[in-house]
């Protein structure tokens, strides 16, 4: 009982109010003395050239004055990595680079430029007096340092034949040395834009290249800077497209609609016929198509739209193809669209005049109307402008067959257009528009259908407001316009036209 006595006593010691001091090892020993402990105020170190919404390696680093060699190259490829753009903490990045340029070292250099380069903050100053210790110094470079210290120096455009031929002499020595994907896309894409011309190299890049695809596999958007830069310096054939066409084709499904686009442009450049690669760039768009949202979807079709700059005929089905898949995954996602992503839609087509139906153009007149809040003037007579090319287009197409469906699409759009040009007219009243833009909505009005009421009296306007700027070319123009709209040659406004026009443009 005596044990049982003691135990009995410990244990309503437990639960007395009377407080004990705390075992030196028990659960919370020191939560008693961190509460009598007065908690020391914590200042918080700012760096007075970073912001506070920057997290990762940026946090960690100092004003840029603070840093050296090493921390210069180390914060250059944080800011890169973390896409830093406050334009005051890069401008003390730069002074400080300048100011210590003299003792920076070589693979800092590199460090240094090649971050610079990927945030579009290069300094043709800092290169330039970089440039002869870099001159002196590119035999003790790695291959990768050396690959993006290239890469840089050929984004800043800066000429330097010695540099170019230094560099020549190295790649011929040290080809061998490049052997990851990333080395060898930057180093034969700095060659090509640095100007060497030395035929015998690329071949060497060539051939080396094939060897490492054959143990790597290559991305998409590796090989399509590398046929871009054999493009650039007309060193392709169809032998090296085929190979390079197969190993595209593994790597595909990783690509971004973006990527996809480079690709074929790359391909198309050289005139490379490579059907199985083709065809599945447009399964993977049609792929990817569906789950984009508004803004992927325009700029994959202008990023696919600059494929048609060189482009071939046997290249058309393809983009075809590419486009019509765009367009059905724009209409079915139409409610998201708002008023930027339209006019780029828009914009893409009506550039390249590719098809877009009647009845779809209804249905994106129809959602510029529900958005109709969100539009500037601006956005406003570019969008009705490509609207209206676009449904021209159609109807020359169509000839002299025209539809039930064909009509009351037209009646549609010219509703459409009729209530979003109020706002423009009303501008154009009151001088807010410039004459570019009043002509491209007067356009727009008149292949639309609009009310021509409001269109004389918008010429009129212009013609009272603004008639210093009108040249014999845009008088032309309107005068043309207003010919379309079946305003009779007697006409105020077409009078006035008529005698801006001088007689040999006239004629």
């Amino acid at each position: 009982w005596g044990g049982r006595g003691s135990f009995r006593q410990r244990l309503g010691r437990c639960f007395s109010d009377r407080p004990e001091a705390p075992s030196p090892f028990g659960r919370n020993w020191a939560a008693g003395i961190l509460e009598q402990s007065p908690k020391p105020e914590i200042r918080r170190r700012r760096s007075p050239g970073l912001p506070n919404r920057l997290l990762g390696a940026l946090a960690l680093l100092r004003d840029p004055k603070d840093l050296d060699s090493e921390g210069l190259g180390k914060a250059a490829t944080a800011a890169a990595r973390e896409g830093l753009h406050e334009d005051e903490w890069w401008q003390g990045f730069t002074a400080r680079a300048k100011e210590i340029s003299d003792t920076l070292a070589m693979h800092d250099v590199s460090l240094i430029l090649n971050g610079m380069a990927r945030a579009r903050r290069l300094d043709k100053e800092l290169v330039s007096a970089l440039m002869p210790r870099i001159c002196s110094n590119l035999v003790y470079m790695t291959s990768a340092h050396l690959a993006m210290l290239s890469s840089s120096i050929a984004k800043a455009e800066l000429n330097s034949p010695q540099f170019a031929l230094l560099l020549t002499r190295e790649l011929k020595a040290r080809l061998m040395e490049f052997h990851s994907a990333m080395e060898l896309t930057m180093i034969i894409n700095a060659a090509s834009k640095l100007r060497i011309s030395d035929e015998e190299l690329y071949h060497r890049f060539v051939t080396h290249i094939q060897s490492r695809m054959g143990k790597e596999a290559f991305h998409v958007r590796d090989i399509s800077v590398i046929v871009t830069a054999l493009a650039r310096v007309n060193c392709v054939d169809a032998n090296t497209m085929s190979r390079f066409a197969d190993c595209a084709v593994q790597t595909l499904p990783q690509a971004t609609p973006l990527e996809l686009a480079r690709l074929m442009y790359a391909c198309m450049s050289v005139s490379c016929h490579a059907h199985d690669l083709f065809t599945a760039c447009v399964l993977q768009n049609r792929e990817q198509a569906s789950s984009m949202d508004p803004t992927g979807l325009s700029n994959a079709a202008y990023a696919f739209g600059q494929c048609f700059e060189v482009a071939e005929v046997s290249h058309l089905r393809y983009l075809q193809k590419i486009f019509r898949h765009i367009r059905l995954a724009s209409i079915a996602s139409l409610p998201l669209f708002l008023p930027r992503e339209i006019v780029g839609l828009l914009k893409t087509y009506a550039r390249w005049q590719i098809t877009f139906d009647c009845g779809q153009l209804c249905k994106v007149a129809e959602r510029m109307l529900a958005t109709k809040k969100h539009f500037d003037l601006d956005t406003t007579v570019n969008g009705l402008h490509c609207l209206a090319l676009l449904m021209q287009r159609n109807a020359i197409r169509s000839g002299a067959e025209t539809t039930g469906s064909s009509k009351a699409a037209w009646e549609a759009v010219a509703r459409a257009a009729g209530t979003l040009l109020i706002p423009v007219w009303s501008a154009v009243r009151t001088n807010g528009l410039d004459v570019q833009s009043i002509l491209r909505a007067v356009e727009a009005a008149v292949v639309l259908g609009v009310d021509s009421t409001e269109i004389l009296r918008a010429s009129r306007y212009l013609m009272l407001l603004r008639s210093t700027e009108l040249d014999g070319p845009t008088c032309l123009a309107l005068h043309e316009h207003l010919s379309a709209l079946g305003v009779h040659p007697e006409n105020d406004v077409m009078l006035v036209l008529a005698d801006t026009i001088t007689p040999a443009l006239y004629a």
